[in-house]
């Protein structure tokens, strides 16, 4: 234990090293990154860790607010300066960006027929779960779509992703070792807060959004890998085997099966001019160790021990499933309301489907059925349209991006990689309630969009 505390501060120390006195790596001392770059990417992190839980700034009688709220006042500036000098919304290609305002007039329209707060304290509130699950996010993508557009700017976003990973990564060690006086933000170790039972968790309090975060650092340190040298590759490639352990520690199957479809992409189809074994051959060795040692809680049964063959949380997944599909074939086209499923499901059918009383107020525990449970239709739709399109758009600046460096086919892999994995996570949870993992996807999305009109030469 004495070597493994070691080991992890030593990386800690490293990592802060690297992340701040070296803040470009060798060879780009030459590329400016923008402030707008800066504060947007420090918005990303103030997402996962400086939220309402960390710390709010109250103004008797006016507010509460969070350090990431004025982060996101500074980033709607910058914009409102773009659309007055004219660097916002300057591209031709502008199909995203409608159907996300059709898509919000529409959650909108749903918020004034049924609310904009929650029947009940203990509920979701509606506006909540718009801003947190779609505006916020969709002004992460028109941000990124217009202002991450030189390979320094994409670099540094990157670079903050896999730290916040590494980071999340080293207090995984603390949190599933039972090492508690070591994790910050304390507020984790609340024994208040019951969430997902003793898995690491980190700062997001979920175990699901928790590996998100660890996956999305893992790609992105993968693909910043190739423009390490000497020493400072050993280092980061140190940094890279840090992930194996701490995904498994979320103790969380969705996020095993994640960590699979972005290593499974990677392996395929991530471009190198070295054999891939190389690069993989040190987090592969650690993580088959780890895994021969961890055998038994592997086959468990038992959810606190992150098992894959647990037969109880399936069963009442399934319950929900059943409870869904009764309530959107009473409601198809237009849904019961934004965050209006825990409200009717216990009111209406309560009974209809047998679920143990301790999870009747659960969430849904599938983002699309529950958007199609809640906006019906329409809304489903129109949400899909925004994910297909913005696959389609990675496709189509497939081929044209130069054969290596930051913004090449690599970094399109690792986008698409990343979104299908937080796509197949939210087939087992509702992100709508963490800002960070909905940021991110979208941040992504912008990128890839901007990408897209730089490579297919649709930009004016």
């Amino acid at each position: 234990m004495t070597i493994l505390l070691a080991l992890i501060g030593a990386s800690l120390a490293i990592m802060i090293l690297v992340g701040f006195l070296r803040r470009n790596p060798a060879g780009h001392d030459e590329e400016s990154v923008r402030f707008a770059t800066r504060v947007y990417a420090f918005w990303l992190i103030a997402s996962a860790v400086w939220g309402p839980y960390f710390y709010v700034l109250r103004i008797p009688g006016l507010f509460d607010i969070s350090l990431d709220r004025l982060v996101l006042m500074a980033i709607l500036a910058i914009m409102g300066l773009g659309a007055f000098t004219g660097r916002l919304f300057r591209h031709r290609q502008m199909r995203l960006e409608l159907l996300m305002a059709l898509f919000s007039l529409l959650c909108l329209l749903s918020m004034a027929i049924n609310g904009f707060r929650p029947v009940n304290p203990s509920f979701p509130s509606p506006w909540n779960v718009f801003i947190t699950g779609y505006l916020f996010p969709f002004i992460a993508f028109v941000f990124a779509k217009n202002y991450l557009t030189e390979e320094a700017d994409i670099r540094f976003v990157l670079q903050a992703l896999f730290y916040l990973g590494v980071y999340l990564a080293i207090i995984s060690f603390f949190e599933f070792f039972g090492l508690r006086k070591y994790v910050y933000p304390q507020y984790i170790n609340n024994p208040e807060i019951w969430l997902h039972l003793d898995r690491a968790r980190g700062p997001f309090l979920n175990s699901a959004f928790n590996g998100i975060a660890l996956i999305v650092g893992l790609a992105c340190g993968i693909h910043l890998a190739s423009e390490k040298e000497g020493f400072g590759r050993i280092l980061h490639l140190a940094l890279l085997a840090l992930f194996f352990p701490a995904v498994f520690f979320t103790l969380t199957r969705s996020i095993y099966l994640g960590f699979l479809i972005v290593m499974t992409l990677f392996l395929f189809f991530y471009r190198t001019s070295f054999p891939k074994w190389r690069v993989l051959a040190l987090p592969l060795a650690v993580v088959m160790v780890f895994l021969l040692t961890q055998t038994p809680k592997l086959a468990s049964k038992e959810r606190r021990e992150g098992g894959v063959l647990q037969v109880e949380e399936v069963a009442i997944r399934m319950a929900l499933l059943q409870r869904s599909f009764l309530i959107f074939a009473d409601y198809p086209l237009s849904g019961v309301g934004l965050a209006q499923f825990i409200p009717v499901s216990v009111r209406e059918y309560r009974g209809r489907v047998a679920i143990p009383e301790s999870t009747q107020e659960h969430t849904q525990h599938n983002h699309l059925l529950g958007m199609l449970v809640e906006l019906g239709v329409a809304g489903t739709f129109l949400y899909l349209a925004i994910v297909v399109l913005i696959f389609r758009r990675l496709f189509q600046a497939a081929g044209r991006q130069p054969p290596a460096g930051m913004v090449s086919a690599n970094l399109l892999l690792l986008i698409g990689s990343v979104l299908a994995a937080q796509l197949n996570n939210n087939l087992f949870v509702v992100p709508s309630y963490c800002l960070f993992v909905n940021i991110v996807f979208f941040a992504f999305g912008g990128i890839a969009d901007g990408l897209y009109d730089r490579f297919a030469g649709v930009a004016s």
